[in-house]
């Protein structure tokens, strides 16, 4: 790199020290991932060099419109992959040197928020939690079921089958349907959370799409739920009471996976999404 395109002489040594912590992470030779830095600053250098280096690390602000433009003009998955790289390595050097810790904070922090709207991690979840209450449900039945069960058992007898957790408890399956049917989750685990490490490289860009759209269908079938079927003991503030539809006819069953389909077909999610929309509007809720 000649002339203005270098990066800092202070930024040498720390860049090649942490390239020998993830040689002892990876077990990839360190000089080689130091030369793909190098190689990648170099591919993108248009971007990467494009400024002075500053005096000093300043990173109040989140990463810029310039910063995105960078990552969106990304081909494929692997491009999108080195140019955050390159943003993350650009974020955390200065005339000082290199900060190896703000790299990694960046790039697990925006690799993260990248990453949101994937429910895999979701769905696994929610398979945990099913599986948790079919549990107790079963251990409680085996409880009743002895010739003195405990006052316990009989209480948390009639707790699981009260209207209301049923119904959530059936909604649970028909969350883990969203997921793993139209956010695509079937069959998937992801332990990172970060869509510059996702096991599922370039397949994590439909995960994300779908995902958000599994995420909003749920978001607006739990919302339903919440404002149309009543739960014993809860009343709702005067300010929402309006908003609240208990004792009128329905309008989708939210234990039913197919009829929720249907309705968005048949225009029934549009009207109250149309509902929700009026309510946060009043509340003044984003």
């Amino acid at each position: 790199m000649s002339g203005e395109r270098k990066i800092p002489k202070a930024a040498v040594k720390p860049l090649a020290e942490y390239c020998q912590k993830l040689s002892g992470e990876t077990g990839q030779a360190a000089a080689e991932i130091f030369r793909e830095f190098l190689e990648l600053m170099r591919k993108y250098s248009g971007y990467f060099f494009q400024k002075p280096w500053p005096e000093k690390l300043d990173k109040e602000f989140e990463p810029g419109t310039e910063d995105l433009e960078f990552i969106d003009a990304s081909k494929d998955y692997s491009e999108e992959r080195e140019r955050f790289i390159v943003m993350c390595l650009r974020r955390n050097m200065s005339l000082e040197g290199f900060d190896a810790v703000g790299f990694e904070d960046d790039f697990n922090r925006y690799g993260r928020v990248a990453c949101l709207g994937c429910v895999v991690p979701e769905a696994a979840r929610v398979k945990e939690l099913i599986k948790q209450v079919e549990e107790s449900v079963k251990k409680n039945e085996e409880e009743v079921r002895q010739a003195n069960p405990s006052w316990v058992a009989e209480v948390m007898n009639e707790y699981y089958k009260r209207p209301e957790v049923v119904r959530r408890n059936k909604m649970l399956l028909v969350e883990l349907r969203l997921y793993e049917e139209i956010g695509l989750s079937a069959g998937k685990s992801c332990e990172v959370r970060n869509k510059y490490k996702c096991p599922y490289g370039e397949g994590s860009k439909e995960l994300i799409e779908n995902g958000q759209i599994a995420k909003f269908i749920w978001n607006v079938v739990w919302w339903y739920d919440l404002h149309w079927n009543p739960v014993l003991g809860y009343v709702p503030p005067a300010s929402d009471r309006k908003w609240h539809h208990y004792g009128e006819p329905s309008i989708i069953d939210v234990t039913d996976y197919d009829d929720i389909l249907k309705a968005i077909e048949d225009g029934r999610l549009n009207r109250i999404i149309e509902e929700q929309r009026m309510r946060n509007e009043e509340h003044k809720v984003n």
